[in-house]
């Protein structure tokens, strides 16, 4: 289903002066999968004028004024939508595939998933998006939220969701310029969803402006259109909460800006990222854990579970293979990621890490930081800005992606800006 963008009222929104004077923005579809796939029931509104329209062909469904509520719902047979007053259902519409909510004078729109709650419900949450929602119904009857957005005004959201809100701002403007060149670069990548980026790990956190506070937006404008480039092209720019000490590698060699990089100090040794919260930790599985844990995947599945055993490191000291072998000799090998992916991301917090058989037969993994550990250490770029080492973000970014130069996104061939896979 291919959906128009009214792009002529998106970018009459008000935008800041500087954005006003710089060429015409990059648009971005935003697949609101963290809060709101395979919603059932929604409902929507603003603190303005707004319109609904079929976004099959732009033409108005409704018109809502100031806190007028609609409610939207998937069923087999499409899309309802009703106005709600005094909790009361107005039907005004069926069998839609997808539905807009663009706003009028107002900046934002807002919505609520309702799903099973009474429609009065106290603290209903209610969220607001700049740009404008569309709503699409999927092959299970329930629905997709998607929303398109122009790029800087999409990032003041994206900050305090990646980085967070209370830090020093040399590391929300590093955390700015990271995530604008990994939007661009990523454009499109969930394109077989229907849509160019998600809010979710899959591609980057974002709030929305439930998330935007005014130092998360100055990051934002004071580093307006500014990218990373290696030789004259846009990098993918990767990042994570915490190396572990050292940053990881691209194993492959296609992004050399990507190196093994000793995350810490040169003066004094210290790690930068050495208060986290994960910075060390160690998890410890028995025999039958582990043997059930790798048996529920087929990547790792044996028949009689004999051991696990790492295979060498890389560059950077994370592991790269890991070995499952069975009673009659059978063996499974996958790699570092895969083995965290299988015993859960939130189990091993790295491949960064030691394995241990311990006297009782348990596996004892000993590992450090959290996250894939490419490109920036958010804890590391926090750490920096901090009052002990007062780095700037270009020193922060030059630091975790070697050899790269910022410029401006204007000066990039169109090329290199293009939405993928539509």
């Amino acid at each position: 289903m291919r959906l128009l963008l009214p792009l002529a009222l998106l970018l009459s929104f008000p935008l800041t002066a500087a954005m006003a004077d710089s060429p015409r923005p990059t648009i971005l579809r935003i697949g609101l999968d963290h809060s709101y796939r395979h919603s059932t029931t929604l409902l929507l509104s603003s603190d303005q004028p707004f319109t609904l329209t079929d976004p099959l062909n732009n033409h108005p469904i409704a018109h809502g004024g100031k806190s007028v509520i609609y409610k939207v719902t998937a069923l087999p047979t499409g899309i309802t939508l009703a106005r709600v007053d005094d909790l009361n259902d107005t039907p005004i519409t069926a069998g839609l595939s997808a539905l807009s909510v663009l706003p009028g004078g107002a900046e934002f729109v807002k919505i609520a998933r309702l799903d099973s709650r009474p429609l009065g419900s106290k603290g209903l949450p209610w969220h607001r998006y700049r740009g404008f929602l569309t709503v699409r119904r999927e092959a299970d009857s329930t629905m997709r939220v998607i929303n398109t957005i122009p790029l800087e005004p999409y990032l003041y959201g994206v900050i305090s969701a990646e980085i967070g809100s209370h830090v020093p701002i040399e590391a929300m403007k590093a955390q700015a310029v990271a995530a604008r060149t990994y939007a661009l670069k990523n454009l499109g990548k969930c394109s077989k969803d229907g849509f160019d980026l998600d809010d979710t790990t899959r591609c980057e956190g974002y709030y929305g402006v439930e998330g935007e506070t005014t130092l998360c937006s100055a990051s934002v404008d004071d580093t307006r259109g500014q990218v990373m480039t290696y030789h004259g092209q846009l990098i993918d720019a990767p990042y994570s909460t915490d190396s572990g000490g050292v940053t990881a590698c691209d194993t492959n060699g296609d992004c050399p800006y990507l190196c093994a990089v000793r995350d810490a100090d040169p003066t004094d040794g210290r790690e930068y990222a050495d208060t986290g919260k994960y910075h060390t930790w160690s998890q410890t599985f028995t025999a039958a854990q582990i043997e059930a844990l790798l048996g529920r995947d087929p990547r790792t599945h044996v028949d009689k579970f004999v051991s696990l055993n790492l295979d060498g490191l890389d560059a950077s000291g994370r592991i790269v293979r890991a070995t499952v072998t069975g009673a009659d000799g059978t063996l499974h090998t996958v790699t570092g990621p895969q083995l965290r992916q299988i015993l859960g991301y939130d189990v091993l917090r790295s491949t960064r890490l030691t394995l241990t058989r311990t006297t009782d037969g348990s596996y004892r993994f000993d590992g450090r930081g959290w996250g894939h550990g490419l490109g920036m250490s958010q804890d590391g770029a926090v750490a920096m800005a901090g009052p002990r080492y007062h780095k700037t973000y270009l020193e922060i970014l030059r630091h975790y992606y070697t050899g790269i130069t910022l410029v401006s996104i204007a000066a990039l061939p169109k090329e290199q800006t293009a939405r993928r896979g539509f």
